[in-house]
């Protein structure tokens, strides 16, 4: 069944249409929500289509196909088509033994980009709570094992990843952990992952001035330009 529901927006409204289940879950996703809050008022809409919708294991909200109705400020037709995935964290964990430093990075299949082994520093969407550094926090746990309290993660800078077509954001992080050099040989080669998710990571380890030889990920090289003070 067809429904459209109408939208409030700094004074202007707009309709929101599709099939009735998936606009009332657009419609009520915190990636919907936070994309309208930082909406330039400059952007006239007059209507966006919800195309398709995928949810998460509890039936969130996890990316939506949407077309938008658009227009500047001075009635000029816009691009409007937007891939929603919402706001992502990704960590660059630097381990730190002695004098020396190594970095965690992880492999694991990107069927999108049609790379089975994509290596990158630990990433992860964003749930609908907004809380950043809790959600790093978690997925470090979850795909590297080491266990690392949210305020001792460090706010580098964030990006936008695909602005021509996603809304997503992504923060980057750095937290720097002390741990024995045999402990830190233990990790590289360790599997994690969430088993709901269907997720098979590897984690890897490497000395930290060779990151940018390991990854073509801009996260990661956008992380580790950060902390190295060159961006």
């Amino acid at each position: 069944m067809k429904k459209n529901m109408n939208i409030e927006m700094f004074g202007q409204s707009f309709e929101l249409t599709g099939e009735e289940e998936n606009v009332k879950l657009v419609a009520e996703s915190s990636q919907f929500k936070n994309w309208l809050k930082r909406m330039d008022p400059r952007f006239v809409i007059n209507k966006i289509l919800v195309q398709a919708v995928d949810k998460r294991y509890d039936g969130g909200l996890l990316f939506a196909k949407l077309r938008a109705e658009v227009y500047d400020n001075h009635g000029n037709r816009m691009h409007g088509n937007l891939f929603m995935r919402g706001d992502a964290v990704a960590m660059l964990i630097v381990l730190k033994s002695n004098d020396k430093k190594w970095v965690v990075l992880t492999s694991q299949p990107r069927f999108p980009a049609g790379e089975f082994e994509s290596i990158e520093i630990p990433a992860g969407m964003m749930d609908g709570k907004g809380d950043f550094t809790g959600t790093a926090a978690r997925e470090i746990e979850e795909e590297v094992g080491i266990k690392v309290e949210a305020d001792k993660l460090v706010y580098l800078d964030e990006f936008l990843s695909s602005c021509g077509g996603s809304d997503e954001r992504i923060k980057l992080y750095y937290c720097e952990v002390d741990m024995p050099e045999n402990e830190i040989e233990k990790l590289h080669g360790k599997i994690t992952g969430v088993e709901h998710e269907n997720e098979k990571i590897r984690v890897i380890i490497v000395p930290f001035d060779d990151l940018p030889k390991n990854t073509r990920d801009p996260k990661s090289l956008l992380a580790f330009g950060c902390y190295n003070g060159w961006i």
